[in-house]
């Protein structure tokens, strides 16, 4: 059947951010956002910083600041373009700024007050403004440090579409994660993955299927350092479910009877 602007796919970038256990013996934490009740996609939700790749992250001047491994990422699903993406879309909803100085250490929280005005800037739509903040504060995308662990589709038939690459990233030294001014997340908790779990079939919050899994998947390690081994070692599977697997339970928000009456037969 023709394409329709309802059946547009558009990348995106999820990072999920590790910290120390909250509990002796537990799994790295994660940062978790709340999602506002009256957003469009996943009202409500909890979910990891990220969002969809603007134009600016497919900018070819990109090429002048970065310092990629000359093995390059051995990956294509995991691209440039989707790392820049979920480094920008981090720092603009939490504003942890994954990146690196000229001599490899990790930015500071002195860089981050510097980059106040930044954040303001690219978080109110100016996404080309990312690059050339980060140049003239002398800091480059650490994109290294991004582990590249999931990788799932929405379902077709969904209206609002998403190929989506998760990451594994360690939180910086000294950074602190701060809401969201323009109110794209109402919260943001760090969580033993488990607990978090635990929450969600208690229907204590809500959580759509891809962050289970990932959560799932760090709750197997026990140090940070062990969750991005595991993650670099392992075979990333690209996870696209099928309408049927569309539930009201699954994905709240989605009026679920409506969406099976229009899907094509």
């Amino acid at each position: 059947m023709p394409s329709t602007s309802a059946q547009v796919m558009k990348d995106a970038a999820t990072v999920v951010l590790l910290a120390a256990p909250v509990r002796s013996g537990g799994a790295p934490a994660v940062l978790l956002l709340e999602r506002p009740s009256q957003a469009k996609f996943a009202p409500g939700t909890q979910v990891f910083p990220g969002g969809s790749v603007d134009v600016a992250d497919l900018d070819p001047g990109w090429a002048n600041v970065i310092h990629l491994p000359s093995d390059g990422d051995p990956d294509p699903r995991a691209s440039l373009a989707t790392r820049l993406a979920g480094v920008r879309e981090t720092f603009e909803e939490t504003g942890i700024l994954l990146a690196r100085r000229g001599d490899g250490s990790p930015a500071t929280a002195e860089d981050l007050r510097r980059l106040t005005e930044l954040r303001t800037v690219v978080r109110s739509g100016h996404a080309e403004s990312f690059r050339a903040g980060l140049v003239d504060a002398g800091l480059e995308p650490d994109l290294e440090g991004l582990v590249f662990c999931a990788h799932w589709i929405t379902p077709a038939g969904v209206p609002r579409r998403f190929d989506t690459r998760f990451f594994l990233s360690r939180l910086p030294p000294g950074q602190v994660a701060q809401p969201d001014p323009l109110g794209e997340h109402v919260s943001l908790r760090w969580v033993d993955p488990t607990n978090a779990l635990e929450d969600a079939e208690l229907g204590l919050c809500q959580m759509l299927p891809p962050t289970r899994a990932v959560l799932r998947q760090v709750a197997q390690a026990r140090s940070v350092e062990v969750a991005m081994e595991l993650a670099r070692h392992a075979t990333v599977a690209t996870i696209q479910p099928l309408l049927e697997d569309v539930t009201e339970e699954n994905y709240p928000g989605l009026d679920v009877s409506r969406l099976k009456e229009r899907s094509p037969r």
